[in-house]
């Protein structure tokens, strides 16, 4: 199949089409005696075709051809011989490649068509097959933890929650929770079933970098497996929150106690009667606030507001708390209703979409919450707050501060099951997200979910810095780019070298550091598989068809023989030439 007929050497086009029309003009010239003759018209074609001829030997016309390639198989990781030798009684002599990470595949050079056999590629070798078309078979099942979800930084005193899932676990064994030091903290018992997901936590009591265990028993507590599982604990700062209602609800009663209980300076402002408020103060906050100025809003890190309070704010009391919010980066913090959804971009920021769902999973937790029947629109302003990928409030930036909500309601009966570990994460991330930023030269964020050894670690960090450097826990310094359309960011990459806590660092200010942990080759090695798994179905599929381009095939450009074009110019110029001699 082609696709048109282009020109190898079009830069010199003009120039050919001239030489050509002056080469003619001679022939016509030398031969316009003959003009009333018939073989005057012969002459000049055969004259037009070679001139022609010898124009596209020239040019080099090339045509656009599909070249198809043949099948071959992948193999990695965990594939299973049952699937590999029905393929290969199939396809008879198919090629195979064993994959080896972060090495190239010499296969695609001859097959583009490829059964992709295991757990598959490396997440950071997946663009190795972008032209090809792939079906993923996978692997066989899974066993042990192919799950584990925690927050890495923890604020000192708060409650360390950990959520993790074992596939096909022994009845009667044991998950524990233990610290660095081998203390049990928590524990679940195994009940009979495919696969569990086990919620374990526990109360931190020193700051500094951790590394806690996850561990399996059996039934006469001998230990069967360990995980790390790393935690670096922050010497957390209270934050001063102020939290304004219409009316009081249970919404409010439970997050002012779940504030005040970690420390933070609260001020609750209720709505009794028109112009009659009831005010509760918590560690510390005394002073009564009526109604809202920059100067009263400055010492606020975050303002809880119902959506009727929001609604019900005058312009001058709406421009402060906003430009509040925009030089002194107050957090915005509105209590959803179902009025709220509706309202127009006009009367609040944050865009919404009916999905008619009223229920959620918190991702690897498994836990069911309630919601409003409505979702976060997708936009480049409006950025979501997500706990294990799992969508649960967003904000659109105010300058240095932010104005967000939920699409969560009724978080409190998540206490009244007994589920306090839930609910503190879901207000601790939302919260934590929201309130006035700490003053901080950069902020990291790592890519990699799970970092091991001499394997690309991604991470991005955002500074104000204009030519940021870093260095490794060596003293090497760090290649960092920058993003095009966001200055401030900046992603690099490292090859750590030792397992444990590495750390990168600012070269200028040898404080400003972010410490990230690299397990070993078998540690989490299931939950490492799973990510693998996860990553290659999202990118290839799983109906066990090629998935890619629409045809196994490889595009190029193929020049025209010059030779066609040589024949008919020596013919065109013998008979030019024998011409005059059989007819003078």
């Amino acid at each position: 199949m082609s696709d048109g007929v282009q020109l190898l050497n079009q830069n010199i086009l003009w120039p050919v089409v001239l030489i050509a029309l002056l080469l003619l003009t001679v022939f016509v010239w030398k031969e316009w005696e003959q003009r009333n003759e018939k073989r005057f018209w012969i002459k000049s074609v055969l004259a037009l075709m070679a001139v022609a001829s010898l124009a596209m030997i020239i040019w080099r016309p090339a045509t656009f051809q599909e070249e198809t390639k043949g099948k071959a198989i992948i193999l990695t990781k965990g594939y299973r011989t049952a699937q590999l030798d029905s393929l290969r009684s199939i396809y008879k002599r198919i090629p195979m490649k064993n994959y080896s990470p972060g090495k190239t595949l010499s296969i695609l050079e001859e097959a583009d068509s490829l059964f992709l056999l295991g757990q598959g590629l490396e997440t950071y070798d997946l663009w190795q097959l972008d032209d090809a078309t792939v079906s993923f078979l996978g692997a066989g099942p899974l066993m042990g933890w192919n799950k584990i979800s925690h927050d890495t930084n923890i604020p000192l005193g708060e409650r360390f929650p950990l959520f993790a899932q074992y596939a096909q676990p022994t009845e009667g064994h044991w998950a524990i929770l233990a610290d660095n030091g081998g203390n049990p903290l928590d524990s679940v018992v195994f009940g009979k079933a495919e696969q569990q997901t086990v919620r374990l936590s526990a109360t931190t009591k020193a700051s500094g970098t951790f590394v806690y265990q996850l561990w399996e028993k059996d039934g006469d507590g001998k230990v069967l497996s360990k995980e790390p599982i790393p935690v670096h604990v922050e010497k957390g700062t209270s934050l001063r929150i102020l939290m304004v209602n219409t009316f009081p609800t249970f919404e409010t009663k439970y997050l002012k106690n779940f504030l005040a209980e970690n420390g933070h300076e609260v001020q609750v402002r209720t709505q009794l009667t028109k112009g009659k408020y009831k005010f509760e103060y918590f560690n510390g906050a005394s002073e009564a606030v009526y109604g809202f100025t920059m100067d009263q809003l400055e010492k606020y890190d975050l303002l809880i507001l119902d959506t009727d309070t929001y609604t019900g704010l005058s312009n001058a009391a709406k421009r402060a708390i906003e430009a509040s919010s925009r030089v002194n980066g107050l957090g915005i913090f509105v209590q959803p209703n179902e009025r709220m959804f509706r309202f127009s971009k006009n009367r609040f920021p944050l865009g919404f979409e009916h999905d008619g769902r009223t229920e959620t999973s918190l991702g690897q937790a498994g836990e069911t919450l309630t919601t409003y029947p409505y979702q976060f629109e997708t936009g480049v302003r409006q950025q979501p707050i997500a706990i294990d990928s799992t969508i649960i409030a967003g904000y659109v930036p105010m300058e240095k501060g932010k104005l967000g909500s939920t699409v969560l309601q009724n978080t409190y009966q998540l206490v009244l099951d007994g589920d306090e570990g839930i609910y503190a994460s879901i207000w601790t991330q939302i919260l934590n997200v929201i309130a006035k930023p700490k003053e901080s030269e950069m902020a990291f964020e790592a890519l990699s979910p799970i970092p091991k050894v001499d394997e690309p670690f991604l991470f991005e960090i955002r500074t104000l810095e204009e030519n940021p450097q870093l260095e490794n826990s060596d003293g090497s310094p760090i290649a960092l780019l920058q993003d095009a359309s966001l200055p401030s960011k900046w992603s690099g990459t490292q090859y750590p070298r030792k397992i444990g806590w590495n750390q990168v660092r600012s070269v200028k200010d040898s404080t400003v550091m972010f410490s990230y942990y690299v397990f070993g080759e078998n540690q989490w090695s299931s939950v490492a598989t799973a990510h693998t798994i996860q990553a290659n179905k999202r990118k290839f599929g799983t109906d066990k068809r090629f998935k890619g381009k629409s045809a196994s095939s490889n595009g190029s450009l193929q020049p025209i023989s010059p030779l066609w074009f040589y024949v008919l110019l020596l013919l065109c110029l013998g008979w030019l030439w024998l011409e005059p001699k059989l007819f003078p």
